[in-house]
């Protein structure tokens, strides 16, 4: 049997001395005798008395099936006694994920309990108030709570409470700063105050802390480019979005849903490029592509793709002006009878 690629990055605290401590002597007595020292852990190198933490920067080596599964075997042990962080491991051959594993503490702590229910509510708008008191709650447990300070940056960057967002974002990077999530958060916070240039700087570092089998490093490439593509640094967007558009995303993941965007984004960067066939490719596959995601305007998809077609000489660009035509007559249909009614 071959050894298999593994990477692994992540960092668990134990927010103690006490605990950290405990969790050492513990893990050592396991790794003798459970796992016979066959594991990719190395404690001396790993645990870290200064901060009370485990931490794998990045790790890529070779393992064996048993190798691996005694590895992650030993993160969720010691996850169990860990107040905030997470640990990401992939097994991998060619490129395609073989295994994957996400180790994060799930215990009784307090700080535990209350980032894991306001995770819950995250996304829901009608709790995000529920979310922040939860995140609130997790950081009084546990004032150096990393990941809290960078899920309540995110809900409030959701309710536009941008300020506030910065400082939480600003607050997670300075705790954990091999976390690519602040950065990310941090980056889009200033795109919105039209610092572009330091939020592409900051998704540069953010790129440096993930690897490609990880959704957010593709999330920052979207991102990337769609910043350049405002900037009008035209050639550095293209890279971005063909880059992007080149990885075949399964449904599960979440920058499948912006697949369509991106190839938006990508014909109008090479519009720019004066690359119009390549362009209408793209306008072409957008319409051959479930949409599945977020969307975009069809009004603009039509106008665009009649405009691109008659400066390409096709015949076709007059039946896209129709459609363009249609939906603008549906649309104002649809205003005279709501305000009609």
């Amino acid at each position: 049997m071959q050894a298999q690629k593994v990477i692994i990055k992540g960092r668990l605290d134990f927010g103690s001395s006490k605990s950290f401590e405990k969790v050492v002597a513990l893990f050592q007595h396991r790794l003798v005798n459970f796992y016979k020292n066959d594991t990719l852990i190395r404690a001396e190198e790993m645990f870290d008395p200064e901060t009370h933490s485990f931490v794998i920067p990045r790790l890529v080596t070779q393992a064996f099936p048993k190798t691996w599964n005694n590895t992650i075997s030993g993160f969720e042990y010691i996850a169990q006694f860990a107040v905030t962080g997470h640990v990401y491991a992939f097994m991998s051959e060619n490129g395609n994920i073989m295994k994957k594993s996400y180790i994060e503490p799930l215990n009784d702590k307090q700080a535990v309990r209350a980032y894991q229910t306001g995770l819950t509510m995250v996304e829901d708008p009608a709790n995000q108030d529920k979310a922040l008191q939860c995140l609130d709650d997790a950081i009084s447990a546990y004032d150096r709570h990393a990941m809290a300070y960078e899920k309540r940056g995110y809900v409030k960057y959701l309710l536009k409470q941008y300020d506030g967002a910065l400082i939480d974002f600003k607050k997670s990077i300075a705790l954990d700063d091999q976390n690519p999530e602040p950065y990310v958060g941090k980056a889009i916070i200033l795109s919105l105050q039209e610092h572009r240039q330091e939020a592409l700087t900051l998704l540069d570092e953010a790129l440096k802390l993930c690897f490609p089998l990880q959704p957010i490093y593709w999330k920052i490439r979207r991102i990337k480019g769609h910043l350049h593509l405002k900037e009008g640094q035209y050639a550095e967007a293209a890279q971005e979005f063909k880059f992007f558009l080149n990885k075949k995303f399964d449904q599960e993941n979440p920058n499948y849903a912006w697949v369509r965007v991106i190839m938006w984004d990508y014909a109008n960067t090479l519009i720019k490029l004066h690359q119009l066939e390549d362009a209408h490719k793209w306008l072409n596959m957008i319409e051959d592509t479930p949409c599945v995601g977020k969307k975009i305007s069809e009004k603009a998809f039509y106008e665009l793709r009649s405009q691109l077609r008659k400066d390409l000489g096709l015949n076709t660009w007059n039946s896209d002006l129709e459609k363009m035509n249609e939906i603008e007559a549906n649309s104002k249909s649809s205003k005279n009878k709501l305000i009609l009614s």
